[in-house]
């Protein structure tokens, strides 16, 4: 099962976020709502005391209770009223103030799930320094240290300058882009390195602290290189003449045996191994892995 990557996580996070603040704001609603309903007491002692108020001598109310005509006579109502619309005032301030603190809580949401879907990078770190040894290669070993110069590029400077000055027209070094390439010599330079070495010390990113530059420029660098190559195909491989495949012939016989005299151009590829010791030239057969095994060969 692939890894669930890291803005997917981000994402699912805020989405849950938000989804347990809507969840919460809609139980307290609910809460309130119901803490604001009367209670079956209540509403019983409420009626109880509306009857007995009514059962009251007509008199006696009508000679307690004020005159509903005149405003001035009720004083106790108009306090009541007025601490009513006060509290309802307060209230509908507190609710204007709630739905624009949701509004914002929203906007905040939506502002950053935004920016987790279109920022490329997440994690923002301080950039690598580098300090290669290329240029090293490039001179100073280039010139006075051949031996050095060819055990780090697998190449004698002399190759090395004649690679460069079959590649260097080709069009894959050349671009309208408004940031230059590196040098044709130093692309090269970290193509022979890879080509030179394996496991980690071929990864893109040691070959990129070893000479000082970013894993994107070694990348495009190898692939142009492989391109500006492939390209001279026709020119640089060719079928070897009749006198240089009877010399080769002649080896082959010499280092192995006379059954194997034409195979002077073999594909090694998968060993399949034996269950014993073949009959025939046994011990050729006898790997390195302490198998007797036979590959897999084309031959031309």
């Amino acid at each position: 099962m692939p890894a669930t990557s890291k803005r997917s996580r981000m994402l699912e996070e805020v989405a849950d976020y938000h989804v347990q603040r809507k969840r919460a704001r809609t139980l307290h609603m609910v809460a309130q709502f119901l803490d604001d309903l009367p209670s079956s007491d209540a509403l019983a002692n409420t009626d109880m005391s509306e009857s007995s108020s009514l059962v009251s001598s007509p008199s006696s109310a009508s000679s307690s209770s004020p005159d509903i005509s005149d405003p001035s006579s009720s004083p106790s109502r108009h306090s009541n009223d007025t601490r009513l619309g006060h509290t309802s005032s307060s209230s509908g301030d507190f609710d204007n103030l709630e739905d624009m603190f949701l509004e914002r809580w929203d906007a905040r949401v939506r502002a950053l799930v935004t920016s987790l879907l279109t920022v490329r990078v997440l994690d923002t770190c301080p950039p690598v320094q580098k300090a290669g040894q290329l240029h090293l290669i490039l001179t100073d070993f280039r010139r006075d240290h051949p031996d050095r110069f060819r055990k780090k590029l697998r190449v004698s400077p002399f190759v090395f300058d004649r690679l460069v000055d079959l590649i260097k027209d080709h069009d894959v070094f050349h671009n309208n882009s408004n940031i230059p390439q590196q040098p044709v010599e130093v692309q090269l330079a970290v193509f022979l390195v890879r080509l030179g070495h394996y496991g980690n010390a071929s990864s893109p990113e040691d070959v990129a602290q070893w000479a000082g530059i970013c894993v994107g420029t070694v990348i495009n660098a190898t692939n142009r290189c492989l391109v500006a190559f492939l390209g001279l195909h026709d020119e640089a491989v060719m079928m070897p003449p009749e006198e240089e495949k009877e010399r080769a012939k002649e080896y082959v016989e010499q280092v192995t045996c006379p059954e194997w005299r034409n195979g002077f151009l073999l594909a090694d590829g998968t060993k399949f191994v034996l269950f014993q010791k073949p009959g025939l030239h046994g011990e050729a057969w006898f790997d390195k892995n302490k198998n007797y095994s036979i590959d897999c060969q084309v031959r031309m």
